[in-house]
């Protein structure tokens, strides 16, 4: 994996030099270099770009690593934020927010994501913290959500075309506000779940062994799903609804790595943000001078991967 950090670098130069302006690298050379540069090209290299992929960056790596956690903490390869709620209600606050004014988008999404927790603590602590229980409530809580959010769109009349290309997800509404509410969030979130990583591969061998084996499952439960929903709710609320990426990154870090939460958290920190990355360029250029979600982006090779993940998992089960 010591390669990342070097195509993370190219990348981030690559997409900073490409987008709307007449500013490029010759202008990034002359900021870099303390050169002389217009006041335009440095507020579109500083102000408008430079935010922006940090955001995805910072985006995909909080959003894989949920997805991470997610699969350790049910023993699921279909786990993902989505499945707890956790997206689909910061979607519904975000919706709220633009109905309320457009400064409550960010501050409804969060607060929204994370009152999910009280209908999965509620249920989970009286079930012992069992992963199906959790998973049911995460499915209800989708259900309610998503209805909601459908009776919103129903009523938006012409907020209808904003709302639904920020349902998509991308980046060309985010400023350094949005980049200092994300980057907190996504070194305490990564970093608690770094913490705790012992206890997260004791989880793979089932409720019942990880607490004969001392975890405390009644305390890292609770904690590993704040931060799921710390980090899925930030990045939802900031970035609008972004599919596929805490579910696939996972599974395509543990092609290149042992299983160990420990190596796999780091690695799928580094390709979920590179991952996103690569979306934005594409999602800034392919159909320049419109811009394509990014969601959708993610979601048309995301589909594709996760059918051939299928594929290759059965062929190995029938051998």
């Amino acid at each position: 994996m010591n390669y990342w950090p070097v195509a993370i670098i190219v990348l981030f130069l690559l997409s900073w030099g490409l987008g709307a302006g007449n500013c490029s690298y010759p202008e990034i050379w002359q900021l870099l270099t303390n050169g002389e540069i217009s006041a335009s090209s440095k507020t579109i290299l500083l102000d408008i770009r430079l935010p922006r992929l940090l955001a995805a960056f910072l985006a995909g790596a909080m959003l894989a690593a949920a997805g991470c956690a997610t699969q350790n903490l049910f023993r699921n390869d279909l786990g993902s934020p989505h499945v707890l709620g956790i997206v689909n209600a910061s979607a519904l606050g975000a919706v709220c927010g633009l109905f309320l004014g457009g400064w409550m988008m960010t501050p409804l999404g969060i607060i929204f994501g994370l009152l999910t927790l009280i209908l999965l603590f509620a249920p989970g602590k009286i079930r012992g913290w069992d992963g199906a229980t959790l998973i049911l409530a995460g499915i209800a809580v989708n259900a309610f959500t998503s209805s909601l959010t459908s009776a919103a769109l129903f009523l938006a009349d012409e907020r209808l075309n904003a709302l639904v290309f920020w349902l998509l997800g991308g980046f060309w509404r985010i400023s350094w506000q949005d980049v200092l509410i994300m980057a907190p969030t996504a070194i305490i979130g990564c970093g608690a779940l770094f913490f705790l990583a012992p206890e997260m591969d004791m989880l793979l061998l089932g409720d019942r062994a990880a607490s004969l084996a001392g975890v405390p499952l009644q305390r890292v439960k609770p904690i590993a799903l704040l931060a799921i929903a710390s980090l899925t709710a930030v990045a939802v609320s900031c970035c609008g609804v972004i599919g596929f990426v805490g579910l696939a990154v996972p599974h395509i870090v543990r092609i290149m790595l042992p299983a160990s939460f420990k190596r796999l958290l780091p690695g799928a920190i580094m390709a979920g943000g590179t991952l996103l990355l690569l979306a934005d360029l594409l999602a800034r250029t392919i159909a320049a001078p419109l811009e394509i979600p990014v969601g959708i982006l993610t979601a048309l090779g995301g589909g594709p991967f996760f059918f051939y993940l299928l594929l290759r998992k059965g062929r190995a089960s029938n051998d």
